[in-house]
């Protein structure tokens, strides 16, 4: 990256007050540095505040962009990772609240890190991520990157129902209980580690299909390639079942819908990462 450095988007928690004031220490600092700033189109507050910047989409954000500047927590970075559909830049945390998986820099660390990233001294991690594609017949309603996992859950709290899972066309396993995580080695310590299943380090190429509640306790997570195609058939009758993407967007099922769930293989997300953490020290912490 280095001197290619021309413009920085910057994304704001606005439920976190402090956000605010560190997204114009952030672009005092790249302003002194020559680099054009341009915050999410929902901060138009804050960009009337910091003098001489733009607003635009998140989506303009991402085609216009060097990099873009997290400021909030990993649901934050989540809902912009979950947009890098026609190109891919780099995404720089600054975790405003709980510890952060994927917010790598404290707010302490703000200005050190802008100054690497814009000098080109920071490690850059690609993350794996999934592509859910709901089908109804011959529609296709969704189809959607996805950065942490795919959920498929009930709606009712006394029910369970069955999931047929499929791997490269053939049955793995009909699944009764309360639903089926299928996550990428990201997502792998959000909702799939609190269901108890595995920890994937982020460089293994793989997905978690972790059942939730299961009916038969004899079933165990299973780790597979993340070159598989995975489809899923829900079976039920008298109750509600939902499709959660990242635990953001969700969707009701009807009996007969096909959910597939593939690598995504236009654009990983990209991820600046902390010289003074590492994966190991954070699953610690």
């Amino acid at each position: 990256m280095g001197n290619n450095i021309k413009k920085v988007g910057i994304v704001i928690k606005h439920s976190v007050p402090e956000a605010n004031q560190f997204a114009l220490q952030a672009a005092e600092i790249l302003k002194k540095r020559k680099v054009e700033v341009v915050f999410a189109s929902e901060s138009k507050d804050v960009c009337t505040l910091a003098m001489g910047t733009l607003c635009q989409t998140k989506e303009d954000l991402i085609k216009t962009c060097d990099f873009i500047i997290v400021l909030g927590g990993d649901g934050t970075f989540i809902s912009v990772g979950r947009l890098m559909i026609e190109r891919t830049i780099p995404l720089l945390g600054v975790n405003m609240g709980q510890l952060g998986f994927l917010t790598e820099f404290k707010q302490s660390e703000l200005e050190e890190s802008l100054i690497a990233a814009i000098n080109g001294e920071l490690e850059i991690s690609e993350r794996t991520m999934l592509e859910c594609t709901l089908k109804r017949g011959k529609e296709t309603l969704i189809q959607s990157p996805v950065v942490n996992d795919v959920v498929i859950s009930k709606g009712e709290i006394a029910r369970i129902f069955d999931i047929e899972v499929n791997v490269d066309g053939r049955m793995v396993a009909k699944i009764k209980g309360d639903g089926l995580i299928i996550s990428t080695p990201t997502g792998s310590t959000a909702y799939t580690l609190a269901a108890g299943g595995p920890v994937l380090e982020p460089k293994v190429p793989a997905m978690a299909m972790t059942a939730v509640c299961p009916h038969a306790v004899t079933l165990r997570p299973l780790i597979i390639h993340d070159t598989a195609e995975v489809t899923l058939i829900p079976q039920f009758k008298a109750c509600r079942v939902i499709l959660t993407l990242d635990g953001q967007k969700s969707f009701d099922l009807e009996l007969g819908d096909m959910i597939r769930v593939t690598r995504y293989n236009k654009h990983p997300m990209k991820i600046f990462v902390s010289p003074k953490r590492d994966y190991y020290a954070l699953l610690r912490e």
